[in-house]
């Protein structure tokens, strides 16, 4: 049995194929294999951690080639969760894959592109670059991701709706990048590591037509500039 699906969202693309064997057992033991969604390099030493709906978790991490392995309960479905510059993000975009009670092993190929974040969750006061205290919850997720990834270097793109004018959304979203790009540094990221680009309403994700559109566009996003290069010793 061979399941495959293709999920497109946003910055974010996904492609999981599996290949099951049959097998009388009450564990699969699974090769996972992860590059990126070009297959144009392996996604090395990343931690992808399967939840299955009956409440277990299973972890594993990749090597030098991208590839790992891990046992997992057969007869669950799973979701897949990997790590990034944000910290844990969901890499199946709530896809879910369902192992067989007869599975014994199978050979799951995972293509992921991390390397472009919106961080859902940052909101300013209105009209200002001033971040509301729900917005720290995903900041430390962030701050932990680049402490993770200490050789990644990141761009922090500040996004508006149109409401205001150019020239007044090109200084509010420059003053909400720069207002991420503090936290973080005050956190004790580099700053030589981050720049902060606002975008105004130059690159808008919905329209700007409707309130919601309107919601959609006011956004601050992460950018990896280059490659993240391997987890730090320790983190």
């Amino acid at each position: 049995m061979k399941i495959k699906f293709t999920n497109l969202i946003a910055m974010n693309k996904f492609l999981l194929s599996l290949a099951l064997c049959a097998s009388v057992a009450f564990s699969a033991d699974m090769t996972i294999t992860v590059t990126d969604f070009k297959q144009e390099y392996p996604q090395r030493n990343k931690t992808i951690i399967l939840r299955g709906k009956k409440g277990t978790a299973f972890e594993t991490t990749t090597n030098s080639n991208g590839i790992a392995r891990v046992k997992v309960a057969d007869g669950d479905t799973y979701t897949f969760w990997c790590d990034g510059i944000t910290g844990e993000f969901d890499c199946g975009f709530g896809n879910t894959l369902t192992v067989p009670h007869d599975a014994g092993s199978g050979n799951w190929s995972l293509y992921y592109d991390d390397d472009h974040f919106e961080l859902k969750g940052v909101n300013f006061a209105t009209g200002k670059a001033e971040l509301l205290s729900s917005s720290f919850k995903i900041l430390e997720t962030t701050v932990k991701g680049l402490r993770k990834f200490c050789a990644a270097n990141v761009e922090i793109q500040g996004h508006t709706d149109n409401v205001g004018g150019e020239d007044y959304n090109e200084k509010l979203s420059q003053a909400r990048a720069d207002a991420v790009r503090s936290y973080l540094v005050k956190k004790g990221i580099a700053g030589e590591r981050i720049t902060a680009v606002g975008y105004g309403y130059r690159q808008p994700k919905a329209s700007n037509n409707t309130e919601k559109g309107k919601a959609e566009n006011r956004r601050i996003e992460i950018r990896l500039r280059g490659q993240p290069g391997d987890p730090c010793e320790g983190s």
